[in-house]
């Protein structure tokens, strides 16, 4: 069985967000999902980090939108 490498942003605080992604990246290759669940400020703070660290994505499917997928 094989590890996921998906990382659950649910109980995170919106403040140690940057750094739990930081801690994730470092030790993971993408692809891999984020889920943040349908908290609209969890998404944008997400975004908003792998944007400015230039991260290619995708935003969930039509029938969830609770992941953005790191490519």
């Amino acid at each position: 069985m094989t590890k996921s490498l998906d990382i659950d942003l649910h109980g995170i605080f919106y403040g140690d967000i940057e750094q739990t992604l930081e801690d994730h990246f470092y030790n993971n290759t993408p692809p891999f999902k984020i889920i943040t669940g349908n908290s609209t400020k969890m998404r944008e703070r997400v975004l908003s980090y792998l944007n400015e660290n230039e991260y290619k994505y995708m935003s969930g499917n039509l029938f969830n939108q609770g992941y953005i997928q790191v490519l």
